[in-house]
């Protein structure tokens, strides 16, 4: 089976909050859910309150909790910059 994953970095003021790879990213923008596969065209975006949701290359699905912030999508690479984020 074929590699489809991508890096997602999670970061706050204080920290990187988690650094992996995905399958899949639903995140809150400010016009409603959005979500990102493998290959997805670049772009920046607003993110906001609400759940952070990925799956990763062994299917876990994990949820966070995130504030107001943007994330960017460039070359297989997911960056959330969010001002708080939680289990």
């Amino acid at each position: 089976m074929a590699d489809t994953s991508f890096t997602l970095k999670i970061v706050t003021p204080t920290e990187v909050f988690f650094e992996g790879q995905a399958v899949s990213v639903v995140a809150p923008g400010a016009l409603g859910y959005l979500g990102i596969l493998q290959n997805h065209a670049p772009f920046i975006t607003t993110v906001s309150k609400g759940d952070l949701i990925f799956r990763d290359p062994e299917g876990k699905t994990q949820t966070f909790k995130v504030e107001d912030g943007f994330l960017e999508v460039l070359k297989n690479k997911v960056l959330i910059l969010t001002d708080k984020v939680q289990y």
